[in-house]
């Protein structure tokens, strides 16, 4: 016979065992293991691994048991930790906006106030986007500009066109990403998801610093993911990777690790200014899991408060990797400083950027 303590206990060990070795949830914290105790126990007591136990206990065991599986499902797939902020006077970019995690990143920042631009390939998906985001914060303030990150030229071209028209960027959410399992060029002849997921961001930052360092607390959010923590290396000798693709999952890994370094390097150039840079992760399962995806990983709107928290609390400084809304310290081969100095020196002529470039404000 199945029983309610069966089910629970079983639910929270697979969680477990799904979401720590992602890298999210370290094997030795607390509740990693007061959680999977507390499941066994109550399996093995259940089952009379002890001896028989009476009714009243047999009941107030499934009932603990029901308890343990709800508190271990809002602990591991945390919610919201901080206080919303008054964004009221400043401008968001948010890349890839119009579905997922961005389309959830967008409706809080607009809750919260901020004037939202959806930076997104497709107009219509865009607008589809921002209408649910009006009908669910009454915002007016939701703005659509193109923006393809895994061009070039579509990078230069939405960054021209926010410079020009004068405005203070005070968020900047790098969000946009693809992966891949068969390998792909972006119109520029660059691996798809080293062309998207790093070299796009990184000139889109650069090219909007100008605006950033106008505001008094310019944020950058370069939104990672927790797989980046099972790369190797970063493969200078190929970086397009012509030659080792395999699943591509390895290729995703090391350009979420790429972004990490420049988040690093973009926060040692700039610690002396009002730029702040952050490094939320997500959690994110293998595609053929996607069954499994409401019971094992965060909701959109669960993924999107770390990234959400790196924008807007007041009190964080930059250059972290941000896990669950808290600082999380990485093994130091992940934050080299000299391989992330060595990483922007290669990706500048790779852009089009000069490896000395350090724009300044401007001002009207």
């Amino acid at each position: 016979m199945v029983t309610i303590t069966d089910v629970g206990a079983t639910y929270v060990l697979v969680l477990l065992l799904f979401r720590a070795p992602m890298g999210d949830i370290p094997w030795t914290h607390t509740f990693v293991l007061r959680y999977s105790l507390v499941a066994v126990a109550t399996l093995l007591l259940i089952h009379g691994a002890f001896g028989t136990i009476s009714d009243e206990y047999y009941y107030g065991l499934e009932i603990f048991s029901i308890f343990n599986t709800i508190s271990a499902y809002i602990m591991i797939l945390q919610g919201k930790t901080y206080q919303d902020e008054d964004l009221t006077e400043k401008v968001a970019i948010v890349t890839g906006a119009n579905a997922g995690i961005g389309l959830e990143i967008a409706r809080q920042l607009a809750q919260m106030g901020a004037h939202v631009i959806f930076a997104c390939r497709s107009k219509e998906r865009a607008e589809d986007a921002m209408k649910q985001v009006a009908a669910t914060t009454s915002s007016s303030k939701l703005e659509f500009m193109a923006l393809d990150v895994g061009s070039l030229a579509s990078v230069r071209a939405f960054a021209a066109e926010f410079l020009k028209s004068g405005r203070t960027l005070h968020i900047l959410i790098n969000n946009a990403g693809v992966n891949h399992y068969r390998r792909h060029e972006t119109v520029d002849g660059f691996e798809a998801m080293l062309g998207t997921n790093f070299l796009g961001p990184f000139l889109l930052t650069n090219l909007l610093l100008p605006a950033l360092l106008r505001a008094d607390d310019g944020r950058v959010v370069n939104v990672g993911s927790c797989v980046m923590k099972w790369a190797t290396k970063i493969p200078f000798e190929d970086l397009n990777t012509k030659h080792d693709y395999g699943t591509g999952q390895g290729v995703y890994n090391w350009t979420k690790w790429a972004n990490y370094l420049f988040s690093q390097e973009l926060h040692r150039r700039y610690a002396d200014t009002t730029l702040t840079n952050m490094h939320p992760f997500l959690n994110t399962l293998a595609h053929w899991f996607n069954w499994l995806r409401p019971f094992l990983q965060q909701t959109g709107e669960q993924g999107a408060y770390t990234p959400v928290f790196a924008a807007t609390c007041r009190h964080l400084t930059g250059g972290h990797y941000l896990a669950r809304s808290e600082i999380e310290e990485l093994p130091a081969r992940f934050v080299d400083a000299d391989l992330a100095k060595r990483l922007w020196d290669v990706a500048c002529p790779l852009v089009g950027l000069p490896k000395d470039y350090f724009p300044t404000p401007t001002f009207d």
